[in-house]
């Protein structure tokens, strides 16, 4: 058993791929024994993305084995590399000044570059790095392996090889000391979480979405824009989930104590969440502690998410809902979104990002293509959710396309549990404009 929790901890879940905990692990020990320096170097296919959307994160996998199969077997000497985040492969290079690295580096990159078999497809890759040295960039392996992802994002078609330096570092290091006040916020359960009401056209609640919220004693309030990302970066991201399904499940408990309802409360489950082996018996045991039913819990997802690996998506997504857990689509409409994969999942709602409402009054293309959609979900039963709305104009349009769900700052902003409960005992579980006043 516990070498099986081992492997799984070592283990990517998606590509059994050795992962950036196990990397780390073995950047630690080399540090320790021996006194040399060494290069880690993260490199990813500039395609990354583009692969991603049009063959999905699944089969575009097959180039991130493939390339893991070929820094293994076709270059000289031991070489230590893992699979340490979509689509990026670390490796280590030891023993070489700088002039070595770079006429080692193209022999490596020609290697990476050759054709790959996509779904019976010849595809051409063309790799970027980000490298960082030990110790001159840090001297913990945690610390080095993000400045060469750092160093990554620098690296362009024009300049394929970008080593992290110090006058492009200020950002990394904002970003790393937030990452440890958040670190420390979360261990001190800092985070507190607001709720927007999600609600009928004429303002009635039906539901609540829960939102993670920071106010930090050193940087004071901290933006969701901020530190989420940041928290994934990080590898935060479960544990920020974690503590948000716990504070959800117990303020359902408690609101159930004093007399009122209003569930589903709906939470955000990241990419990472959901590829947790752990995920289930972990939010299953919130409930449990609290005595909540997955009927009034309501799971936020991406299309990342569904896309990154489907058949695992889709078997736990049909267990969650077979338990009686609301699975929903969140900011549908964001960059490129695939209409036609929604009838391959259990989905009960798709949230229409607000990118897509802010213009529906404004354009008829836009608002063809909403109603589209709209049509759509009705013929597949999912629930349509009209998020981010801000004008009376925008609620009269999506109901008249026979929209029955609305979330934005027209009906309330998100507010705290107090407020919420505050506004309930006073007005019941109506919400009409003026309600945008209360201050959060």
């Amino acid at each position: 058993m516990e070498q099986e929790n081992r492997r799984l901890r070592y283990r990517d879940a998606q590509t059994q791929l050795p992962n950036r905990d196990w990397f780390e692990l073995q950047c630690d020990r080399l540090i320790a024994k021996y006194r040399k320096g060494f290069y880690v170097v993260v490199a990813q296919s500039a395609n990354n993305d583009y692969l991603n959307i049009k063959f999905g994160n699944h089969n575009s996998q097959t180039i991130t084995k493939t390339a893991f199969k070929r820094l293994r077997n076709d270059i000289e000497g031991p070489l230590l590399c893992a699979h340490i985040g979509p689509g990026k492969i670390a490796f280590i290079l030891g023993s070489l000044n700088e002039n070595d690295l770079y006429s080692t580096l193209p022999k490596i990159k020609h290697i990476l570059d050759e054709d790959y078999n996509l779904l019976g497809v010849k595809s051409s890759q063309s790799f970027l790095f980000g490298i960082a040295h030990c110790p001159e960039h840090g001297d913990a392996s945690s610390k080095v392996v993000a400045h060469a992802i750092e160093a990554l994002k620098l690296a362009n078609t024009h300049d394929v090889f970008s080593l992290y330096n110090q006058t492009n570092s200020q950002s990394f290091l904002e970003k790393y000391e937030i990452s440890m006040l958040l670190d420390e916020a979360l261990q001190q359960g800092e985070l507190t979480v607001h709720y927007q009401p999600k609600v009928t056209a004429s303002g009635q609640c039906i539901g609540l979405e829960a939102l993670a919220r920071w106010h930090s004693p050193i940087l004071g309030s901290v933006s969701p824009a901020v530190f989420i990302p940041i928290a994934e970066e990080y590898r935060m991201i479960s544990r920020l989930t974690d503590l948000v399904v716990q504070k959800v499940c117990s303020q359902i408990s408690q609101w159930t104590q004093q007399g009122f309802n209003c569930v589903p409360v709906a939470i955000n489950i990241s990419l990472i969440d959901f590829s947790q082996t752990d995920f289930m018996s972990k939010l299953v045991k919130h409930l449990a502690d609290f005595t909540v039913s997955p009927k009034q819990i309501e799971l936020e997802l991406t299309e990342t998410s569904l896309e990154a690996n489907q058949a695992h998506s889709l078997m736990l997504m049909k267990t969650l809902q077979s338990w009686g857990f609301t699975i929903s689509v969140d900011d549908f409409g964001v960059g490129y979104s695939n209409i036609a994969r929604l009838a391959d999942y259990p989905i009960n709602k798709l949230k229409l990002d607000r990118s897509l409402i802010s213009q529906v009054t404004s354009s008829a293309r836009q608002q063809s293509l909403v109603r589209a959609i709209h049509n759509m979900c009705e013929e597949l039963d999912i629930k349509c959710v009209s998020e981010g709305v801000e004008t009376a104009e925008q609620v009269r349009v999506m109901a008249e396309m026979g929209c029955k769900e609305f979330q934005g700052f027209y009906f309330s902003k998100p507010i705290t549990p107090e407020q919420f409960f505050a506004h309930v005992s006073q007005k019941g579980l109506k919400f009409e404009h003026q309600d945008t006043l209360i201050k959060a």
